[in-house]
């Protein structure tokens, strides 16, 4: 790690493939769960010569009743009972893959987000334990860990703890988060390490099909996020007016979310959806990649921002606040810009209005973009980084 002794090793030499139970809650070999970053993992790791077995979707029959219970008591007393977080419920996830677990032999278990269950992998099969935060990152800070109840935090803080203590190798994709598993849970820096996530993409656009000339007309900006209020469609919706005014001719196109009640605004665009998995709707996602000038995200929360490297693989420079792990996924001056975390719309206005301004250096970022995606913002690059780094198991 940058900064710190933790390492970000590669070894050499002849590597031998491993028989790897990749184990998740979810099902890892439906694109769906968690946005596709585990089944990019999962095929990364794949095309690396590994033998991957799917360890999930695990099974918690016990999960719908705390489900309707947690949903009961944050009516009524305003705090949740993380479903996922109860005794039972962990409990029964635990001992699904250890079942499963034993079932496949593997040489190493690789758990993805699986603290709810890690921290139980049978004795003697090394574990791989990889996420994008800490829950004392995400407590009270990402949207689904706001007004848990003081017994869900205990557990889901037990979980982490015992989880990293678990782990044989701890990933994550930001120094944010590494520093919290070492400073917070007492992990060993010598098994931290940070290797930045990829583009959830299925097939990566062509270098010069994004870094052609750039098409004629106003400065385009792209918003794609599922949350309106949590990945700051206001401010940029403002950020499109105060541009406006400055006398610049101006396009937002928001794709993924809709507004709580109706809003009308010249050159605004709203695209509730595009499903990633449509040929089609991905031809016309990316071709709003294409045509943006800047990829544009004020997020009030986030552990890192896939979405920022896929800007980044169309060469497409991010202008996002410096908050949680988004500083890993874009770096400044390189892959985009980073404001403070309480950027207000006029921030981002005269940024934006000053970087356009300069094509030469908007330019500039839109190549050094399009190298920190083909460098390091790939699962391929990932998938070798920890091919390098399990050998070690």
């Amino acid at each position: 790690m940058q900064g710190n002794k933790m390492s970000q090793c590669h070894l050499s030499g002849r590597q031998t493939a491993r028989r790897i139970g990749f184990a998740t809650i979810g099902d890892a070999s439906e694109v769906r769960f968690w946005s596709g970053t585990p089944f990019h993992m999962a095929e990364s790791l794949a095309a690396e010569g590994h033998d991957v077995v799917q360890i999930g979707p695990l099974s918690a029959p016990i999960l719908p009743l705390y489900k309707t219970y947690s949903k009961v008591r944050r009516a009524f007393r305003g705090r949740g009972l993380s479903p996922f977080h109860a005794g039972p419920v962990v409990a029964q996830y635990a001992a699904d893959a250890a079942r499963k677990i034993h079932a496949v032999a593997p040489d190493f278990v690789f758990a993805p987000a699986g603290s709810t269950f890690a921290w139980g992998v049978p004795k003697g099969i090394p574990l791989v334990y990889a996420s994008d935060a800490t829950f004392r990152l995400v407590d009270n800070y990402h949207p689904n860990y706001r007004n848990l109840s003081r017994n869900a935090r205990e557990v889901a803080e037990r979980l982490e703890r015992d989880t990293i203590a678990r782990a044989d190798l701890v990933l994550y994709p930001s120094e944010w988060a590494a520093e919290s598993a070492v400073r917070d849970y007492g992990a060993d820096p010598t098994r931290v390490h940070v290797i930045p996530w990829g583009a959830n993409l299925k097939e990566a656009p062509k270098r010069e099909s994004v870094l052609g000339r750039r098409k004629p007309g106003p400065c385009r900006l792209l918003f794609i996020g599922a949350n309106w209020e949590e990945k700051g469609a206001d401010i940029a919706i403002g950020t499109l007016a105060e541009l406006k005014d400055r006398g610049l001719e101006m396009e937002l196109v928001i794709c993924g979310c809709t507004p709580p009640k109706p809003i009308r605004q010249d050159g605004l665009t709203i695209i509730p959806y595009l499903n990633k998995n449509d040929r089609e709707q991905r031809d016309r996602l990316d071709q709003l990649y294409r045509d943006a000038d800047f990829f544009l995200l004020p997020t009030r929360a986030d552990c890192y921002g896939i979405v920022f490297c896929e800007a980044a693989a169309h060469g497409l420079p991010s202008i996002a606040p410096a908050t949680g792990g988004v500083s890993c996924a874009i770096r400044n001056g390189e892959t985009g810009i980073l404001l403070p975390p309480d950027a207000k719309k006029a921030d981002y206005a005269r940024v934006i209005f000053e970087t356009f301004a300069d094509q030469d250096r908007l330019a500039r970022l839109r190549q050094s973009s399009r190298d920190a995606f083909e460098a390091r913002l790939n699962w391929q690059a990932w998938a070798q980084r920890v091919s390098n780094l399990i050998q070690t198991l």
